[in-house]
């Protein structure tokens, strides 16, 4: 009894998430629809990114322009081209990088404390050759971001070093022309 339920539970979410009504498409242009949400969206990204603002006329005749030329290129089959899937690898691998660096750093800037202290001996160590003539007082500010700043690049360097400890890693130096370390 219990599996009969089960099945005609999973079985009722199946047949309405296939029958939940799709939102009726604000544009067509051949095999490519835009609802009205996705214009909108699209919109307010561009007009809140530009300084004067693209009418909504004047934005979808663009989105209608862009979606053509893309479907062109797709017809003409660069969306295969190495080049450019090359491209987009780089680009992809480069926004992730981008991503986690910026989460990680934002972990890590937890545990990235100055102490008064801190500050009060670098501004000694450096008062002669970088703050001439200033008091701690008009340099404390500047002190502590820079110290704050290589705090999170020493942590960020230890957690690289942690991966790079936690992984399998096997180079062969001879086969890249690298000369390997004695």
């Amino acid at each position: 009894m219990k599996k009969a339920f089960i099945w005609i539970a999973v079985f009722g979410l199946l047949v309405s998430s296939g029958c939940a009504q799709k939102e009726k498409p604000a544009v067509t242009i051949g095999a490519i629809t835009i609802t009205a949400e996705e214009f909108e969206s699209a919109y307010q990204k561009v007009s809140g990114a530009k300084p004067k603002a693209l009418t909504r006329k004047e934005f979808l005749d663009t989105m209608i322009a862009r979606k053509l030329i893309l479907h062109e290129a797709e017809m003409l089959g660069l969306d295969k081209d190495p080049h450019f899937l090359e491209s987009l690898q780089i680009f992809w691998e480069q926004s992730l990088l981008k991503l986690v660096l910026a989460r990680k750093i934002n972990e890590l800037s937890v545990g990235a404390k100055v102490s008064e202290k801190e500050i009060s001996d670098y501004y000694q160590r450096h008062k002669e050759s970088d703050f001439q003539g200033k008091e701690l007082a008009d340099v404390q500010g500047q002190i502590k971001s820079l110290l704050f700043r290589v705090k999170q690049q020493l942590l960020l360097q230890r957690w690289t070093s942690s991966l790079k400890d936690n992984a399998w890693i096997n180079i062969d130096y001879e086969l890249l022309g690298i000369p390997k370390d004695k």
